[in-house]
């Protein structure tokens, strides 16, 4: 997990419980004087109306859909599912927007914190290959159109999206020259040139140290760990990271993948990958998302790597 970044007392800031975690929001000026009202309507937006966790709300709607069926949905929902879907092919299937069955499957059925889960129903098999679409995109109505029986989870790179868009908007529109958006480790940030951010990055085996802290200007980071949100399951340990391709939580002797690239959901995906791709074609799958990154490993052993793209 990533850490928050120290308040500074020339920036204005907004801290703010959402999605079972911490979003922060730093920025040295901003032409719009109600930016705090604005952000955490953006937020509560997107707490209420993607969690899987709420059955009546947006996402629910598409997911109750049978196959054939089609909603419209509001253009920011659209557009994350859009991107999704197109991570999914970047990815050869490895990462997934299309896996709560699974998820609930192995005991991650109800919002963190929780220690134990049953196991309920059958496993549900993946059913979802490369070249078939389980929606149809309509960008002109913003419709979606439902051709299988896969459902969606979007759990990290929602919450990515969230604070790309978050930041994209301080900057473009509300004309911050300079700021940080960090959505419970899902960072991205802006400078003027002078500014540089000091971000810390948590140590997976010693609690309350870091394991590095990265001086960052303009771009993205984000970390994926399968420890934190680990529970057990009859027995078994579980976690919160599934195999796109097989449903099943990952087995990797990583424990921890930070990525800086440049931006958020990038990383969000970027992260995943490292648990899934082998060493000998890891640099390869990233620099298909995007060329330009640095990740940080932390492995079983306890030992730490890192490595760059271009």
């Amino acid at each position: 997990m990533t850490t928050k970044p120290e308040d500074h007392d020339d920036f204005d800031f907004l801290v703010l419980e959402a999605m079972n975690t911490s979003f922060y929001i730093a920025i040295s000026n901003t032409d719009i004087s109600n930016w705090k009202e604005i952000m955490t309507g953006w937020i509560r937006y997107v707490e209420k109306e993607w969690s899987r966790f709420n059955p009546n709300n947006e996402l629910g709607l598409l997911n109750r859909l049978a196959p054939g069926e089609t909603a419209k949905v509001s253009p920011p929902l659209f557009d994350v599912l859009y991107q999704a879907e197109q991570y999914r092919k970047k990815t050869k299937g490895y990462f997934s927007p299309y896996l709560l069955a699974q998820m609930q499957y192995h005991g991650y059925t109800n919002s963190f914190p929780f220690q134990s889960s049953l196991k309920v129903g059958n496993e549900v098999p993946v059913n979802c290959t490369e070249e078939h679409t389980p929606y149809v995109f309509t960008f002109e109505t913003f419709t979606i159109k439902k051709q299988s029986e896969n459902q969606i989870d979007l759990g990290g790179i929602g919450k990515g999206y969230a604070a790309q868009a978050a930041a994209r908007w301080l900057k473009n529109i509300g004309g911050a020259k300079s700021g940080i958006v960090d959505g419970g480790g899902d960072i991205t940030c802006w400078s003027d040139g002078k500014k540089e951010w000091k971000i810390g990055v948590a140590h997976p085996f010693k609690e309350n140290q870091e394991m590095a802290n990265i001086p960052l200007k303009n771009g993205s980071i984000a970390t994926s760990n399968i420890v934190y949100r680990s529970w057990v399951q009859e027995k078994e340990i579980k976690h919160h990271l599934l195999n796109g391709k097989t449903g099943l939580p990952v087995k990797s002797e990583i424990l921890q993948a930070t990525v800086i690239t440049e931006n958020c959901q990038d990383a969000e995906v970027m992260a995943k990958l490292c648990f899934m791709e082998k060493d000998s074609t890891l640099m390869k799958a990233l620099a298909g998302i995007n060329p330009h990154y640095s990740v940080l490993l932390a492995h079983e052993d306890e030992t730490i790597t890192t490595f760059k793209g271009r």
